[in-house]
C-alpha cells in the first residue's frame, strides 16, 4: 500500500472545550506569545540596532538586549499561561495586563533599561541614577504612548482561542505546523512589529540617531580639508559643529550617551578619543547643534579645586561646583596630592564621570563621582589607592 503523501494527511481536529486541552495546543499557544514578544521587540528596537551596528558604542547593544528580553518572556509566558484557560475574560485580562506590561518596558528602556545595564556591568556606578526619566514622563504618560500596544493586544485576546483553534487544526498527525498554520501565527507581526516602532518614537528615544549623527559628523569632517559648512548643507549634517575640537580628534573613538533631554528634544552624545580628546556632543531635533571639548571641569577645574586657585578670568563652566564641605575635604588633602595634581577618566555613563586625582609618585589618590553637564556637580569623594576600582 502507498504511503500518504502530506497533503493527503488530516489536520487534527479542534480542541474539545468540555474536555482536557491538548498538549499540542499548549505549544501554539507558547509559540504565538513568542511571535508576538518577537514582533513588539523588534519594532521597538530593531531600527536602532541596525543604526548602532557599525558604531563603537559600549553597552549599548546590552541594554536593547535587555528590553527585548523582558518583552519576549512577558509575552511568551503570558501565551503559555492563556492557552490554558477556558475563560475568555481571563485571557482578555491577562493580555491587556501585558500590553500595559509591554508599554512601560519599551517606555523606560531608554532610561532604566539602560541604567540596569551599567549597574551590572560597573558595580562602581551602583545604584547611581544614571539616566533618570524625565519629570513629567510618569507611568500614566508611558501606559498612554502604548495606545497601539495595548489595542493590538486586546485585540487578538479577543480572537485568541478561534485563532489557536484555527491554528490547531492546520497540524500534522505529529503534531507540526503546516504552512497555513504558520500564516495564521504570522498575519499580526507586521501590526505588532508598528505598533512596538509607533510607541517607541512617541517616547522620543532618539538617541541611536543622535550617536549616528555624530559618527558621521567626527568620520567625515574629522579630516575634511574643504568648507565644512558647505558640505553640511550639500549633506544635511551640520558638520560645522565640530569645528571647534577636530584638531584634537584621532582617527579611534568611543560614543556614549550623556544624557536625554525630552523637554527640549535634546540629546547629548559624548565621543572619547584614544588619544585623550574628550568631546561632548548637542543633537537637538535630529540636527547636530554643537560639539566641545568637555574635559576642562572634570580635569584642570578639578585640580584647581583641589590646590585652591580661583578659576581663570575667562572660565565659562569650566569649574565644577562643588559644595563647602567637599571643597574642605579636598583641599585638606592637597598635601598628599602634591603639585601637581594628576587627574585621570576612570569612567563616564551617562552624565555621572568617575575621575582620579593622584600624586606623581602614585602613592596617594582620590575618587570623585561627578554628575551633570553646564556645570558638572561633585556628588562624592574617598581614598583609594591610585587606580583602584572600589
Amino acid at each position: 500500500m502507498a504511503a500518504k503523501s502530506p497533503l493527503d494527511r488530516k489536520p487534527i481536529a479542534s480542541t474539545n472545550p468540555a474536555g482536557p486541552i491538548p498538549q499540542t495546543y499548549h505549544k501554539i499557544g507558547f509559540l504565538n506569545g513568542l511571535i508576538i514578544g518577537l514582533a513588539l521587540a523588534g519594532g521597538a528596537w530593531l531600527i536602532d540596532a541596525l543604526r548602532l551596528s557599525r558604531i563603537p558604542v559600549p553597552l549599548q547593544f546590552p541594554s536593547l538586549l535587555l528590553g527585548s528580553l523582558l518583552l519576549i518572556i512577558l509575552c511568551t509566558l503570558t501565551g503559555w499561561l492563556t492557552s490554558r484557560w477556558q475563560s475568555s475574560l481571563a485571557i482578555l485580562l491577562a493580555w491587556f495586563t501585558t500590553a500595559i506590561l509591554a508599554a512601560l518596558i519599551i517606555g523606560y528602556q531608554p532610561y532604566l533599561g539602560r541604567t540596569i545595564t551599567i549597574w551590572l556591568a560597573d558595580r562602581r556606578f551602583w545604584g547611581l541614577s544614571i539616566f533618570p526619566p524625565p519629570t513629567g514622563l510618569t507611568p500614566g504618560l508611558v501606559i498612554f504612548t502604548g495606545f497601539f500596544v495595548i489595542i493590538l493586544l486586546t485585540f487578538l485576546a479577543l480572537l485568541q482561542t478561534y485563532r489557536l483553534e484555527g491554528i490547531h487544526r492546520e497540524l500534522t498527525p505529529r503534531g507540526r505546523l503546516l504552512p497555513l498554520a504558520w500564516l495564521l501565527l504570522l498575519i499580526p507581526t507586521p501590526f505588532l512589529f508598528g505598533a512596538g516602532y509607533i510607541t517607541n518614537d512617541i517616547n522620543g528615544d532618539t538617541s541611536a540617531y543622535a550617536i549616528q549623527l555624530v559618527h558621521q559628523a567626527i568620520q567625515v569632517g574629522r579630516t575634511y580639508e574643504g568648507d565644512l559648512f558647505a558640505l553640511g548643507l550639500a549633506d544635511g549634517v551640520n558638520y560645522s559643529a565640530i569645528r571647534g575640537v577636530r584638531e584634537q580628534m584621532s582617527a579611534t573613538y568611543t560614543l556614549a550617551v550623556g544624557g536625554i533631554d525630552p523637554d527640549s528634544a535634546s540629546t547629548f552624545i559624548i565621543a572619547y578619543f584614544d588619544n585623550g580628546t574628550w568631546v561632548s556632543c548637542r543633537v537637538i531635533n535630529d540636527q547636530l547643534s554643537f560639539c566641545a571639548d568637555a574635559s576642562p571641569p572634570y580635569t584642570s577645574g578639578f585640580a584647581g579645586i583641589i590646590a585652591g586657585d580661583p578659576p581663570p578670568a575667562d572660565c565659562v563652566n569650566c569649574r565644577p561646583l562643588v559644595d563647602e564641605q567637599w571643597t574642605a575635604w579636598l583641599q585638606a588633602r592637597q598635601p598628599q596630592l602634591g603639585q601637581p595634581v594628576q587627574t585621570i577618566r576612570l569612567a563616564q555613563w551617562g552624565s555621572y564621570v568617575l575621575m582620579q586625582a593622584a600624586n606623581s609618585a602614585g602613592t596617594y589618590a582620590i575618587n570623585c563621582w561627578f554628575n551633570n553637564f553646564n556645570p558638572a556637580n561633585l556628588e562624592s569623594c574617598i581614598e583609594v589607592t591610585p587606580n583602584q576600582v572600589p
